[in-house]
């Protein structure tokens, strides 16, 4: 009985929609990709890039004495590399269509799934881990150091 209610409810909200979509002209379906952006400012990318080398010379410095450690360092730079280098791919697939907007630092803040958060809360949020990733291999390289 439950079953036939939520398939019946499907059945109309499908009828709904494409009663909605023919009243759509032809531009409006036609096919189109979105245009996404990581809205940051370039002194947010270049931060956490720093962070990242500070990270990984640090750990270098406080582990890179063996052979071992050394490949394993340079496995994690090869997945940071890739990881960044796929948000620069994804960044540059629709650059044309962003200079058209305003940047989001001029708003004052970027469009979150949870609501409108404004720049300091939104970079204290995205730079807190690399931040705090470097202070990190840094203390391990003092302790190594030290000892």
């Amino acid at each position: 009985m439950l079953m036939d209610f939520q398939i019946e409810g499907g059945q109309a909200i499908t009828a709904e929609i494409n009663a909605e979509m023919q009243n759509l002209s032809e531009h409006c379906r036609a096919p189109s990709h979105e245009s996404r952006t990581f809205e940051l400012p370039a002194s947010v990318w270049i931060t956490m890039f720093g962070s990242y080398a500070v990270f990984f010379a640090a750990l270098f410095m406080a582990t890179g004495h063996g052979t071992a450690a050394i490949f394993a360092l340079v496995i994690s730079i090869a997945y940071t590399i890739m990881y960044f280098g796929t948000a620069v791919v994804l960044n540059n697939v629709s650059a044309a269509e962003r200079n058209s907007r305003p940047s989001a630092h001029s708003a004052g803040g970027i469009e979150t799934q949870t609501g409108w958060m404004d720049n300091t809360a939104a970079y204290a949020q995205i730079l807190t881990v690399p931040i705090l990733l470097a202070v990190f291999a840094c203390c391990f390289a003092l302790i190594r150091a030290v000892i």
